[in-house]
């Protein structure tokens, strides 16, 4: 069971990523809304990366929420946050319970 869903308190949103073409055959991107969703998020800080002598590159941000029923996560959707998009890298089921998901992923830069 959930113990304080007050922590959920960061809307995110995960999107399908679609291929497709535009009307003149161009390859596009097109994104569906899967879910939108309240969360816990947090982001690994610069020291706990110095301190533990990892690179930046494997810098992730953990988004934790409750898990939804009729809804299915996969790694090849992509987290929308703070105007940031983020690939989903690990998902986990907390306590293996099906309350609680856990989405490690890494932010998207240009």
């Amino acid at each position: 069971m959930v113990e304080n869903a007050g922590k959920y308190n960061k809307k995110i949103e995960i999107y399908s990523q679609v291929k497709g073409k535009d009307s003149d055959g161009f390859p596009v991107d097109a994104e569906t809304l899967v879910l939108s969703v309240w969360a816990n998020v947090v982001t690994t800080k610069g020291y706990t990366l110095i301190v533990n002598d990892t690179d930046f590159e494997k810098a992730y941000t953990k988004f934790t929420f409750r898990k939804p029923v009729r809804t299915e996560i996969d790694r090849k959707m992509i987290i929308k946050y703070k105007s940031k998009v983020y690939t989903i890298e690990y998902i986990d089921d907390v306590n293996e319970d099906g309350t609680e998901l856990e989405i490690q992923a890494k932010e998207v830069t240009h």
